[in-house]
Order: C-alpha cells, then structure tokens, then sequence
C-alpha cells in the first residue's frame, strides 16, 4: 500500500524532495492511465532509480512521446519529473503555464541567460533532487535511430555536483508518436520499453581540463546509452555515434546552421 501512494505522491508517502507538486498530480489522473493503455510500457531494471539523493537521469530521445514516458516511468516509481525543457515549449498557451507550475526547468539556448537553467539544475541537485536531462539535445538525427553525440550539460552539472549520472534508453516510443504527427498513433500489440542503468559517478581527472572532462563524461554517457538501447532492440551499436552538429538543419538551435561559424558554436 505505502509503494503504491508513492507511486501517485499522496499525501506525505514522499521525502519532500520527491514530491511532484499539485500540478503534476492533477494532470497525472488522466495521463496515466491514458498512456498505459497507448504505450503498454514495459520496464526494466526501475529498482536502480534512487530513492533518496540528488540523480541525473539522462535518456536517449526518439519523439514527443518521451517526454510523458520518461515522466511516467519516474512519476510511477516515486520520484517528480523534472525536465530541463526549450524555452519555446514555455511559450505555448495552457502547457507552458503547466509546465511553469510543474516546476521544469527552462533552457534558454543561444541567450545570455542559457545558463540559468544549469544554476536552477545545480541547485535542485544540492536540494537531494533528481532531474531529468535529454543530453542529445533534440530528436535524434541518426539514420538507423540511435543516439547522436551528447551536449555538454549533462556532464559538467555530474563534475561540478557530484550527482551521479543514470542512463536509461527507450525504444517504441517513435512508432507510437511519429515525428511530425500532432498526435499519438497506437496500435494493437504496441508497447514501448524503457532500460534503467547503473547509476555512476564521475571527476575530473589529472591533467584533464574541465572543457577535456566534460567531453569525456558525455561520450561516456551517450555510450551507455546506446548500449542500453542496443540491448532493448537486440542489435549492436554503432562504435561512433552520429555527430549532430555538423547537420546542415539542427532545430536544438533554433536555425540552420553551416560551416565553421556553425562548428564553433558547438564547441
């Protein structure tokens, strides 16, 4: 019974620091059920997810329906989603005002204030609180859908918090919910599968600068990653993932980006 009120946050069954908050606890009557039966999720490996402790989870990123299965993969196992999430979902009527009182954290990219969504992140960290972090940045780009390179983020809040890094992958969830389609597209026998890795810590090492260690962290992680995604399809991954960044069209940025202006501001 005690798992269970967890499971949905009533009441005091949470540590403050893994309460969801009333918005997510009214929007999660509907959604769950409803992407219960949608997806038919299946999930292994939920009981490494941390009970207590600050965490960032970092998990490969096929469509928009990851963001409601990581959300309920983590809601369901007792701890409150939260995203840092583009500032131009902030902007649309109804969800950015659900998504403000939910607590996510904005990323502002390409502005002076890019870096506050990682002072929020740092400090929800130092509060015992656990995140959730897309490192690819945006859907991935890869031909046969594995993971892209990593951004950067990811790794430099783990070195500079100390907040161990857990990788997750997902498959299914871009045959359910088609890149570009408006809304879910089920079907009978559909079902989408999500891993749970070994959480892990990370520092920087000697003689490594912090831009050096931060490089390494997320090639480390996004490997992880795909590796995880390599045992939910059965298949191998590839030994280098595709470098996103050097994309002619790159919607993580918000335009096109060309040459070595483009390559420079990756770097």
């Amino acid at each position: 019974m005690k798992n269970l009120l967890r499971s949905w946050d009533v009441g005091t069954a949470r540590i403050p620091q893994r309460r969801a908050g009333a918005v997510i606890g009214v929007v999660q009557l509907p959604l769950r059920p409803l992407f219960t039966l949608l997806a038919r999720p299946r999930w292994h490996g939920t009981a490494r997810l941390p009970a207590t402790g600050a965490a960032i989870v970092c998990g490969n990123h096929l469509s928009a329906y990851d963001a409601f299965g990581y959300g309920h993969l983590l809601q369901a196992s007792g701890i409150a989603p939260r995203f840092l999430a583009k500032e131009s979902l902030f902007r649309i009527p109804v969800l950015g005002a659900l998504l403000r009182g939910a607590r996510q954290i904005r990323v502002r990219r390409g502005t002076a204030r890019s870096r506050d969504a990682l002072d929020e992140a740092r400090a929800a960290l130092g509060r015992g609180e656990v995140i959730m972090v897309f490192p690819e940045g945006s859907y991935t780009r890869d031909p046969e859908l594995w993971p892209m390179q990593g951004r950067l983020g990811a790794a430099r809040l783990a070195l500079e918090t100390g907040a161990p890094l857990l990788p997750i992958a997902t498959w299914g969830g871009r045959a359910l919910w088609p890149v570009g389609s408006p809304l879910p597209r089920p079907r009978p026998g559909r079902h989408v599968q999500m891993l749970v890795g070994e959480p892990y810590t990370v520092s920087q090492q000697e003689g490594e600068s912090p831009q050096q260690a931060a490089q390494r962290v997320s090639e480390e992680l996004m490997a992880r990653i795909a590796a995880l995604l390599g045992r939910l399809r059965g298949q191998q991954p590839p030994d280098v993932l595709h470098d996103g960044r050097r994309d002619s069209h790159r919607p993580e940025v918000g335009r096109p980006q060309r040459g070595y202006r483009a390559w420079r501001q990756t770097t």
